[in-house]
């Protein structure tokens, strides 16, 4: 069966979700904010705060959210830009590397 570019695509999202739990499992920062994150949560819906204002909030926390997750959307690229060219310049993605190793 031939992967198509959906699939592919759909995989690597289920194993960046995986990965995503294991995270906010296993680190300890992560943990400690997640319950951080429920408790501010269930305390801020407690506040007696109009409609209006609630909603000012949440744009604002969501502007923030998204922007951060675009700046790691970014980083993550660079990463892979940056690894890419290194193993390029080592001569690992081109071949010459097994080439010479064998030598």
């Amino acid at each position: 069966m031939k992967m198509t570019t959906k699939m592919i695509m759909l995989q690597n999202i289920e194993k960046m979700v995986m990965e995503q739990q294991r995270v906010d499992e296993n680190d300890s920062y992560i943990r400690q904010d997640n319950e951080d994150l429920k408790y501010l949560e269930e305390r801020y819906d407690q506040l007696q705060l109009s409609h209006t204002v609630k909603r000012v909030i949440d744009d604002y926390i969501a502007c923030l959210q998204t922007r951060d997750e675009r700046y790691s959307d970014l980083a993550y690229a660079a990463g892979i830009r940056d690894t890419i060219s290194l193993l390029q310049g080592m001569g690992m993605l081109n071949g010459t590397a097994a080439i010479s190793g064998n030598m």
